[in-house]
């Protein structure tokens, strides 16, 4: 009995020192780590596109379409040393073409010389002005573009070379750019075109209104028509010492039409004054006699200009080669 009462009191004390061993430890409880945010890819922007051009003239862009149905002639003048005897010649070194292409010609009901297709008459523009002309084969060559200002200045310039195409005209387009210390200013953006020896063959021109702010409120153009219409053919052989000269005219302005007679020397060898109806945007009559003086068959220039009635200069020319004999 005495046995089994120690036996039970052994175990009793074993049991509760295993309990004691094995009881569960706390273990601190694991605080979740902090959770790294995965970068995000940056937002798609907009970014400006970047092009990188090199500094080159423009190239001619040829454009292939029917040719004219009329063959065109060009009139050799004898070659001589260059005279300043005329007002219009003009010797100048050549600075960057701007973007040429070639256009199809129009039929001979609407042929013009140099036709300014954009900007209309009194348009709005702020700068740059996109200035597009188109020129007849047979008045390419030195070309001058240039603005003028309402006091005479000029604004801006550039001369270049333009060369001839048969059956196509050239189309010319130039980013015209200007500085106003105003608000605005009446101006005149205008382009001729000169020979070998520095002889005018063509002008034509535009008044605009310029903006040194705001937006380009344009104005249709002049119609594709010339403004001169001559019952005289190109290169036509003149006798007897006086041109008869019959036409219709569309006068840009109200100044009066001076007919002038060019050698290839740029010397005046006959001219004559007209005094046209008011203009009125449609074509009208005139007709002249034009004496001149020559001592053998002369290939002459025949000059139809108008002034500008507001800015000194030309507003308008047309011309025409022919042949005088006495």
């Amino acid at each position: 009995m005495r046995n089994a009462v120690l036996l039970l009191l052994f175990l009793a004390l074993f049991g509760c020192t295993r309990l004691e061993g094995t009881a569960a430890v706390p273990f601190p409880t694991p605080e979740p780590s902090p959770t790294l945010e995965t970068p995000l890819p940056p937002s798609a922007e907009t970014l400006p596109t970047v092009v990188v051009l090199p500094l080159s003239e423009p190239t001619l862009s040829p454009t292939i379409l029917p040719p004219l149905v009329e063959p065109t002639w060009t009139a050799t003048a004898p070659a001589s040393t260059p005279s300043a005897t005329s007002p219009w010649r003009r010797t100048r070194t050549p600075s960057p073409t701007p973007t040429i292409t070639l256009t199809p010609t129009l039929d001979v009901t609407s042929r013009f010389q140099l036709r300014i297709v954009s900007p209309g008459p009194l348009s709005k523009v702020i700068s740059p002005i996109s200035f597009i002309v188109h020129i007849h084969p047979d008045y390419t060559g030195l070309t001058r573009i240039e603005l003028i200002g309402e006091d005479g200045r000029e604004i801006y310039r550039k001369v270049f070379k333009t060369y001839s195409n048969v059956g196509y005209f050239t189309r010319v387009e130039e980013k015209v750019t200007f500085e106003l210390k105003g608000a605005a200013e009446i101006a005149r953006l205008q382009i001729s075109t000169y020979d070998s020896k520095g002889n005018i063959l063509s002008f034509n021109s535009v008044r605009l209104l310029l903006l040194a702010t705001g937006e380009n409120q344009f104005t249709p153009s002049y119609p594709a028509q010339e403004r001169i219409g001559l019952r005289l053919k190109r290169e036509a052989e003149i006798t007897g010492g006086t041109l008869e000269l019959r036409g219709e005219i569309n006068p840009i302005n109200n100044t009066p039409l001076i007919v002038e007679l060019f050698d290839a020397e740029g010397r005046i060898v006959g001219s004559r004054l007209v005094q046209l109806a008011p203009a009125d945007g449609k074509y009208q009559m005139f007709e002249t006699s034009i004496p001149y003086q020559v001592a053998e068959r002369t290939a002459v220039r025949l000059v139809l200009r108008q002034s500008d009635d507001r800015i000194s200069g030309l507003a308008y020319l047309y011309s025409l080669p022919v042949f005088l004999s006495p």
